[in-house]
């Protein structure tokens, strides 16, 4: 640009002294100069000019840069800037001998926040927590996101900091994630955090093996029940490579389908006939034989595999139950989370079809605690599965908090008193009487009422007597596998021999 302004300029100077032939030799030499003097100066704001543009450009690359090294929804330090900054921590605190903790902080059961709120309350809340956490940290600590819900604190231990200090920045994170999070509308929302700790260079002398101790401390934060801290130690890794292994193993064993039923029948209790049967998920290991659902049912919650579980019961029952006899109706439990998804009816609904299996011999089973969640969306799943003539029940009444308008609003057919109240009848006059009204309610709102956990001959006929239906529980059988279920469908009316019960091989087994 500046050349042609240059060459344009030289032009209209040679045209006009062509015109003007009579114009003196010095004349025409200050002209010159004056043409020369502008020239140069248009040349030198045009420098200034480019050096500016050339600044803004590496000022604009310098900031995308910038906002690259941060987390876009929180605004904290993101992953990358996360390693870079421990590398340089961890190099400095080499350097000049000191120490540094690093914490990894995870949100518990953050699917279910996510499936109650949405993901944009999900953002939310991880914007308010980040906020929180930033409030009780040092100006010299890094605060930094890892992933959806994880984060990660650099604490460098300076100026005589210990491990106390660590524990007290620890306590006030868990207890700030423990203050409601209030949203638009006035409503709240409570969650807790896990916190695992690891030292440089107690616990770990590069950045890799301080983030997987520190990880490492984290599970064991959570298998220890969630909402709490803990301080690495030598035998933590070892533990968390087993959780990791085990969960491969369950991921697995869904896909091979390993996850079994076991029937336990829900027993009359004026006939002691079987008029139904509880389907209980067990894991039939390659290698360890058959697990009970505590020893994988709280993982698969952990991993999000839910969803996936049901299926595969529902599959279940459909294959080990078509040919039982029709009047028998088969019950499987679903989590709170579920009831309240969108596609959680529909997904058992393809399944009946897929199978051909009546939807009126099939039984949902949800708890209360469901009903807190999102009572429309529950309301919603539980009126597709009626419309299609699947029966629901209410399990472990009692436990919970729904309110009479919640038993009255939603088309229950059975009412299950949780096993807690029965195990009370023999020694509790105030638990008979609560137990007695809860028969009560249920017939008021014309509801089968069902007791679980009955184990003695003595609970049987209190219940009995008080008009309660159904009975469930040792006292009758233990949850048996498919065949077994069927040779005591076939035996007709179960006995209750005192405290003992039949067992799985159709002998009598001592209670535990």
């Amino acid at each position: 640009m500046a050349a042609l302004i240059a060459t344009n300029a030289f032009e209209h100077f040679y045209a006009f002294t062509r015109a003007h032939e009579a114009f003196q030799l010095d004349e025409v030499y200050w002209l010159g100069l004056v043409g020369s003097c502008a020239l140069t100066a248009v040349l030198i704001l045009r420098s200034r000019q480019l050096r500016r543009e050339v600044a803004l450009r590496r000022q604009a690359e310098a900031a995308v840069a910038d906002l690259s090294r941060y987390d876009a929804l929180t605004g904290v330090a993101n992953r990358q800037m996360f390693r870079e900054e421990l590398t340089r921590h961890l190099d400095f605190a080499r350097q000049h001998g000191t120490r540094l903790a690093l914490l990894v902080v995870d949100i518990d059961h953050f699917i279910s926040v996510n499936d109650l709120l949405g993901h944009v309350g999900g953002d939310r809340i991880l914007r308010s927590f980040s906020d929180r956490v930033r409030s009780v940290l040092r100006l010299q600590d890094v605060l930094a996101r890892l992933g959806s819900d994880e984060f990660a604190i650099l604490f460098p231990l300076t100026d005589g900091a210990g491990i106390e200090d660590i524990f007290r920045i620890a306590e006030r994170i868990v207890t700030a994630a423990r203050q409601p999070f209030p949203d638009e509308s006035g409503a709240t929302t409570g969650i807790t955090v896990s916190i695992g700790i690891a030292k440089f260079p107690r616990d770990a002398t590069d950045e890799n093996e301080l983030l997987l101790h520190a990880e490492a401390a984290m599970f064991q934060a959570k298998a220890a029940g969630r909402n709490r801290y803990v301080l690495f130690d030598g035998a933590l890794d070892a533990r968390r490579r087993q959780r990791l292994e085990l969960e491969a193993e369950i991921r697995a064993a869904l896909v091979n389908d390993e996850i079994v039923a076991h029937y336990q029948p829900l027993v009359s209790l004026s006939s002691l006939n079987p008029v139904g049967f509880e389907a209980l998920a067990r894991w039939q290991h390659p290698r360890r034989g058959l697990l009970g659902p505590a020893e994988f049912v709280p993982i698969i919650e952990d991993i999000g595999l839910n969803d996936a579980l049901l299926r595969q019961m529902v599959s279940r029952v459909c294959r080990d139950t078509r040919n039982w006899p029709e009047h028998l109706t088969i019950a499987i439990n679903s989590s709170p989370p579920q009831l309240v998804e969108e596609g959680f009816a529909q997904s058992i609904l393809d399944l009946l079809d897929e199978y051909d299996f009546p939807p009126p011999r099939l039984e949902v089973e949800i708890t209360e605690t469901a009903l807190l969640i999102d009572f429309d969306a529950a309301r919603h799943s539980v009126a597709a599965l009626k419309a299609k003539g699947v029966r629901v029940s209410l399990d472990d009444f009692g436990t919970g908090y729904s309110s009479l308008t919640h038993l009255h609003q939603l088309p229950f057919d059975k009412m299950k008193i949780d096993a807690s109240f029965t195990r009370g009848i023999s020694e509790d006059s105030q638990i008979r009487k609560i137990i007695a009204s809860m028969i009560g309610l249920g017939h008021a709102l014309r509801l089968v009422t069902v007791a679980e956990g009955v184990e003695t001959r003595e609970q049987a006929e209190w219940l009995r007597s008080r008009g309660c239906e159904l009975a469930q529980g040792f006292a009758f059988a233990r949850p048996l596998p498919p065949l077994e279920a069927e040779r005591l469908i076939a035996g007709g009316p179960i006995p209750i021999e005192g405290g003992r019960v039949p067992g799985q091989n159709g002998a009598a087994a001592t209670l535990p």
